[in-house]
């Protein structure tokens, strides 16, 4: 089973987990999170925050580092099931770089530009993946992720100014790219969806009456170092959460 994915992984630069999180770990995120997007989470700094643009009041997109704020999200990092698949991936021992809520409200969700997640990141090598975490059905409707399969072996894509709030990069256009095929990716809470650091992904406006709730873990290889620690936005301590 994990062969499979892992082969999968190298494959597509993505790979779905089915039902990775219980219903009582589902909850149990879940509320914290609500906590954070309801602005109850008095631990998070608000420099950690972003808003959807023009909305009244204010909706969170984005809420940023929250393991090193609340234990519950640094437990959730833990998941067996997410981290048996990392280790065949990435090897052991794994350190966390990030954590990060998408809430993509009901209604005012805004888009997501296609983009890899590499280059905002100032890490060698390239040997990073992100966990995003289904805290709700992910659909079409609602803005699912889309992943173009095969992307990650095309290395890092030059990127431009994207001018949306919250992701302020956007991959430029390579003919490459559009010999690929784009995968919009639908799975049901619970479920969580690995990507490469250089899989180019986007999402669409939320336009449904459902909210479209992700929480995304970003892990790294004991190989991966910082190059330039003037671009990192938190402390350069990245917990071990597998041995």
């Amino acid at each position: 089973m994990i062969a499979d994915m892992q082969s999968d992984f190298e494959r597509d630069g993505f790979v779905v987990i089915e039902n990775a999180f219980s219903r009582q770990e589902l909850a149990t995120i879940s509320d914290e999170v609500n906590r954070v997007i309801e602005g109850r989470a008095d631990y998070l700094p608000a420099t950690d925050v972003v808003y959807e643009p023009d909305t009244q009041p204010p909706r969170v997109r984005n809420a940023f580092h929250l393991h090193s704020y609340n234990d519950v999200f640094l437990q959730a990092a833990k998941n067996p099931a997410v981290i048996g698949v990392l280790e065949s991936i990435l090897g052991k021992p794994l350190r966390l770089y990030g954590s990060q809520v998408f809430a993509k409200p009901a209604l005012v969700g805004t888009v997501v530009p296609a983009h890899q997640d590499m280059p905002y990141w100032p890490f060698e090598p390239y040997e990073m993946v992100s966990a995003w975490i289904a805290l709700d059905d992910s659909t079409i409707e609602n803005g699912c992720v889309r992943h173009i399969a095969g992307s990650h072996k095309l290395g890092m894509l030059p990127h431009a100014a994207s001018g949306v709030v919250g992701n302020s990069l956007g991959v430029m256009d390579d003919p490459r790219l559009k010999e690929l095929t784009e995968v919009p990716v639908e799975v049901r809470k619970g479920s969580c969806i690995l990507h490469h650091c250089l899989t180019v992904h986007r999402s669409e406006a939320n336009r449904s009456p459902n909210p479209r709730r992700g929480l995304i873990y970003v892990y790294m290889s004991d190989r991966v170092r910082v190059t330039d620690p003037s671009r990192l936005k938190h402390s350069a301590d990245f917990p071990i959460v597998s041995h």
